[in-house]
């Protein structure tokens, strides 16, 4: 996590202003920080946090509402504060920082992590990525462990499921020849906006399926370049993923070259039967553990 002093003083604003506001709202029993302010990836973003409520529900948007009314600074601002299936989230501003404050029941945070570690599907619809739920709270930062659930959730998280590995790599090799061709008629055609949709989809499969190799678990579409850097993927997964976005020429030759970047990626994937990828040792091990 990000050691800033910008970063210090809004966790000092935590401890000190949300944390009281919202304890009375029910049994508040674990808070974490996550997202890219406190990975340290940039201090020009929104602070995100996830409070985890050991009740039945989260407080339901008619108590949380007249809190952010308090809080927020600014003047004459309608209360952002929204319940949609499993996102209940509100919006606000302290001291010139917007804060994104979501929730999760306790039951719904311990199925989620479960169904990671055992590598099936519960029966809940969500609309959360359950992995990349997971990649935030193992690599997010504990501020409020009531019962030390928080910390116990993170030392089973320490060890990656093989379930994961295998079933990431998996959704690579099945899908595999189905991108590459439908990508190259696309290209034929000259379609390029279903070819870059296509691409984001290839990619983002193959992606997963590295860092799970790395045994990471993926940590979402956003700051893809720097999580690649920090969780230590290696120098030709950070070339092949910069040649996806600097491909130079024509319309078509950025294409091949991207086509090309994609297949090296998944060659990557592929490669792994032998166990050529070995899971990194240096920082992702002591980012899984703060």
């Amino acid at each position: 996590m990000s050691s800033s002093p910008r970063l210090e003083t809004h966790r000092t604003t935590l401890r000190e202003r949300l944390l009281p506001a919202y304890e009375p709202l029910g049994q508040l029993t674990l808070v974490y920080l996550l997202g890219s302010l406190a990975s340290g990836y940039t201090e020009d973003a929104d602070l995100d946090l996830m409070m985890v409520w050991d009740d039945t529900e989260v407080p339901p948007a008619a108590q949380r509402e007249p809190l952010v009314s308090r809080l927020d600074e600014r003047a004459g601002v309608s209360p952002f504060v929204l319940d949609y299936r499993d996102i209940h989230l509100e919006r606000y501003v302290i001291d010139r920082q917007e804060y994104n404050v979501a929730h999760q029941t306790l039951a719904s945070f311990e199925s989620l992590l479960q169904s990671i570690l055992d590598g099936k599907r519960d029966s809940t619809e969500r609309v959360l990525d359950p992995l990349v739920a997971t990649a935030g709270f193992a690599y997010g930062e504990l501020v409020w462990d009531r019962k030390n659930i928080g910390q116990q959730w993170k030392s089973r998280l320490n060890t990656f499921p093989p379930v994961v590995k295998q079933d990431c790599r998996r959704a690579v090799l099945a899908h595999r020849q189905a991108y590459l061709t439908d990508l190259r008629i696309l290209m034929g055609r000259a379609d390029w906006f279903k070819f870059h949709c296509t691409l984001v989809e290839a990619v983002r499969t193959t992606l997963r399926a590295l860092f799970a190799l790395h045994e990471v678990y993926y940590p979402g579409d956003k700051w893809l370049r720097q999580s690649i850097i920090r969780f230590g993927l290696g120098e030709e997964v950070l070339t092949c993923f910069g040649r996806l976005f600097e491909a130079q020429g024509s319309a078509l030759e950025r294409a091949s070259e991207q086509h090309a970047a994609l297949l090296r990626l998944m060659d990557l994937v592929e490669e792994d039967e032998a166990g050529k990828l070995q899971p990194c040792k240096g920082e992702h091990v002591s980012a899984k553990r703060e």
